[in-house]
């Protein structure tokens, strides 16, 4: 079987664990532009040069790292390594829980992006977080969650790679750029992703109150001749706004809490800001 024939179809077990054999690089990618986040998360933080300890998408960690100093975080060791060989401009990459990390990390700027709180699903976690984060003085931390009252049993969220398009006064160039964006939204239908949302479970937690989402996730992507198609089964955390705007407003009292619109575009889900007064 050639390189080009080659099809990854599997489903990933155990539930919600990170497999070699996804590229999980070309997953984001194909879906999320890391530069935009890398853009947003520089416009929300108060100063995006300062250093920064990051969890979220390597490559966005690559393109704030052309502005600032940053700490790559991750606990998968599969991801660290690509890390470490995909994005030299990274200054640090470390392999570790972020909570663990913080603890003995003072850095000031702290962001824990693209949906890693969706893992939260206990007290515990929080209690250890929350822990990490005060162990000591931080400028801001940025922190996305899943917006529980933006989804609802059954439903279906799909992910579709979007055509670039151009812009042009001459006609003819038109002409071929409409070509050329037909051939593209072709091949766009090659890269899906859908999010099942089977049913939620209420977590005992009520410090902050979680809901759990079990989900049936699938991927088709067409990439370099490779046709990436797997699905899994998992469950995600999903929060409401006024859980978590009380939550960090109790626990950090020294800290100024702003909600915001999802850091990934067209996501069900909100961004926090915790800055320090």
């Amino acid at each position: 079987m050639t390189k080009t024939q080659q099809t990854i179809d599997q489903t990933i077990k155990p539930l919600g664990k990170y497999s070699e054999d996804i590229d999980w690089d070309v997953i984001y990618r194909t879906f999320h532009n890391p530069k935009d986040i890398a853009e947003r998360i520089a416009f929300e933080l108060i100063d995006h040069k300062a250093p920064v300890i990051f969890c979220g998408f390597p490559e966005t960690a690559a393109y704030l790292a052309t502005a600032t100093d940053v700490q790559f975080v991750d606990s998968s060791p599969v991801v660290i390594k690509r890390t470490e060989q995909r994005y030299p401009a990274i200054q640090t990459v470390t392999e570790g829980d972020i909570s663990n990390i913080l603890n003995d990390t003072p850095t000031k700027n702290v962001v824990i992006s693209c949906r890693l709180s969706a893992f939260w699903q206990s007290e515990k976690a929080f209690e250890e977080l929350a822990s990490a984060i005060l162990a000591h003085p931080r400028d801001q931390v940025l922190v996305d969650f899943f917006d529980r009252d933006a989804v609802y049993e059954g439903m279906h969220i799909y992910y579709h790679a979007e055509a670039e398009t151009a812009d042009s006064d001459n006609d003819a160039e038109k002409g071929k750029v409409e070509e050329e964006e037909k051939e593209k939204e072709k091949e766009n239908k090659q890269q899906s992703g859908d999010w099942d949302f089977k049913q939620f479970d209420e977590n005992q937690s009520n410090n902050p109150s979680i809901q759990i989402a079990n989900i049936d996730v699938s991927y088709f992507i067409d990439h370099d001749g490779d046709n990436i198609n797997f699905s899994y089964e998992t469950r995600r955390a999903f929060f409401t706004k006024m859980t978590i705007l009380d939550w960090c407003t109790k626990v950090f009292p020294d800290y100024e809490t702003t909600l915001s619109t999802a850091l990934l575009e067209n996501d069900p889900g909100f961004l926090v800001s915790l800055k320090h007064v």
